[in-house]
């Protein structure tokens, strides 16, 4: 009767056999859109093909649930999945098509170098979907990985370190200005403009200068870094999802302007490749020299000439890849070596057994750690593997498809069903008891003593779909982490222990970001 008054308060009486007919229409559509609605919720808990699987009420008849914790209470759906287990078992079921599994004995299954699973489409829902991480075909995905191998192999980073001291001189220069002039240093931006500056040459050929922004670029940071902070409700709320990436791009200028911004200089530097790629007796680059649009470029070619077929791959194609090369080259990066700097600090004892390592290194003609002597050190490496365990990188689930034939899980004695949704919790894995002894403590001397556990860190997922740049991270956090160790004494600023408590924003990031005081000192060498 409400809608009914409200009508006739916008349109004026309306004759009394339409007002039946409204009425009718009315409860005919209410009646319907309740049995409706009771019939979805008795197929949920009874027909369903995850019917079987044990979860919270709400988990299977909707996705109210995980929408509250994640979208709503900012990804905070990780931190119940502990207790879910506990009360459920190893598979729980926390949305009507998905269930979350703890059991080891099946992550490299399904997410290994020769699985079958697939991604499901629902869960990378980014503004860039025609880039490698959110490619879901996997012949595509694939190909895709074949043009992008070479220029993240270890070779071919080997090749690219005076590119980093580059990058890392001018960022100590900046912080030995903080430093002298007794200020707090925003260390974590300093990361973020070391990764960005970095990965934006290897993309583009050129640099993003977020080095020489006054105080390390903090506001544009921030404002870049809001792209992942919307990335629940993104997942969640396809809708203002779609409007977003509809909008005139004045209109998103205005609400995020950096964010918008990383996407014209993307785009501008695509068409500008092309263009150049295109070019009557373009000269060759050298392996060194060639940036990422270079090697996707030729390779497109390559494989067009060998196929015979026109490739779809164009300015959007090779716009998308950049943006999602660039963000994945921030943040992960950029978060872990934050990290590292607070356990550094955290646990005296690891810092000791870490400077007799890097202290013993011999510095090269140009007064620098060679990259290959700081990777040889096995402490230090130990302590870069472990704050990858404790700072987890994507902490939470990787969503897949389950495969014709389902999967049997173990410790269960149960298969779940092929077209169902099927995910494991990185974080879960770092934190098991039974494949890492006492895993709350932090101790980079376990990587020593057992070479197998790196099938178990799991930071830059596995398989297939690994993360593409983790060897470019890897060097990156070498290089800076070891230089930065012995030219400053670092302390940290008050309030960091509750700063670095980790949120999971699909991406694991901390509360508040890093602040730390510093002194240069003399290098025993």
């Amino acid at each position: 009767m409400a809608i009914l008054n409200t009508i006739t308060d916008v349109l004026g009486p309306l004759p009394e056999t339409f007002q039946g007919r409204l009425v009718a229409l009315v409860v005919a559509y209410t009646g319907f859109s309740l049995l409706y609605m009771l019939f979805l919720v008795i197929y949920r808990l009874i027909f369903h093909p995850l019917a079987p699987f044990p979860g919270p009420f709400l988990c299977r008849i909707s996705w109210h649930y995980q929408m509250y914790f994640e979208a709503i209470k900012g990804g905070k759906m990780l931190e119940r999945l502990p207790g879910l287990h506990e009360k459920y078992g190893p598979i729980v079921r926390i949305n009507p098509n998905e269930v979350h599994i703890k059991d080891p004995q099946v992550f490299h299954e399904i997410y290994g170098q020769k699985t079958k699973f697939t991604k499901d489409p629902f869960a990378y829902s980014f503004g860039v979907p025609t880039a490698i991480n959110v490619l879901l075909d996997p012949i595509v995905h694939r190909q895709r990985r074949e043009m992008l191998n070479p220029s993240f192999s270890k070779r071919r980073i080997n090749m690219l370190e005076d590119l980093m001291y580059e990058e890392l001189d001018r960022v100590f220069e900046k912080i030995t200005e903080f430093v002298n002039q007794g200020r707090v240093i925003p260390i974590q931006e300093a990361y973020y403009c070391y990764a960005g500056d970095i990965i934006s040459r290897v993309i583009f050929g050129k640099c993003l200068n977020l080095i020489e922004m006054p105080d390390f670029a903090t506001d544009k940071i921030e404002e870049i870094r809001g792209f992942t902070k919307g990335v629940w409700i993104s997942i969640h709320f396809g809708a203002i999802r779609n409007l977003m990436m509809n909008m005139p791009q004045w209109l998103v200028r205005m609400m995020n302007e950096s964010w918008v911004g990383i996407i014209d200089f993307t785009e501008a530097e695509a068409s500008q490749a092309m263009t150049n790629y295109n070019m009557e007796g373009r000269e060759p680059k050298s392996a060194k020299d060639e940036t990422i649009f270079d090697r996707l470029l030729d390779a497109n070619q390559k494989s067009e000439k060998e196929r015979g077929i026109k490739s779809k791959f164009g300015l959007k194609e090779l716009t998308d890849e950049g943006v999602s090369l660039l963000i994945a080259g921030l943040e992960t990066t950029a978060t872990t070596i934050t990290y590292a700097t607070y356990y550094f600090h955290k646990y005296p004892h690891v810092q000791s057994r870490i400077m007799a390592e890097l202290n013993s290194i011999k510095l090269d003609e140009n007064g620098r750690m060679p990259i290959q002597q700081i990777e040889a050190q096995p402490y230090f490496v130990g302590f870069i593997k472990e704050t990858l365990r404790f700072s987890h990188g994507i902490p939470g689930r990787l969503t897949r498809v389950v495969p014709r034939g389902g999967l049997t899980v173990p410790s269960a004695g149960k298969t779940i069903p092929a077209g169902s949704v099927v995910g494991m919790s990185h974080l879960m894995i770092h934190m098991d008891p039974d494949l890492f002894d006492s895993p709350q403590e932090f101790k980079p001397e376990r990587w020593l003593e057992d070479g197998g556990l790196d099938h178990w860190l799991v930071s830059f997922s596995k398989g297939t779909r690994d993360c593409i740049g983790k060897n470019l991270a890897f060097t990156e956090m070498h290089l800076i982490l070891a230089n930065i160790f012995t030219t400053y004494d670092i302390e940290l600023c008050p309030g960091s222990d509750e700063a670095m408590v980790m949120t999971d924003r699909a991406i694991a990031r901390p509360t508040s970001n890093l602040r730390v005081t510093a002194k240069l000192k003399a290098r025993t060498v």
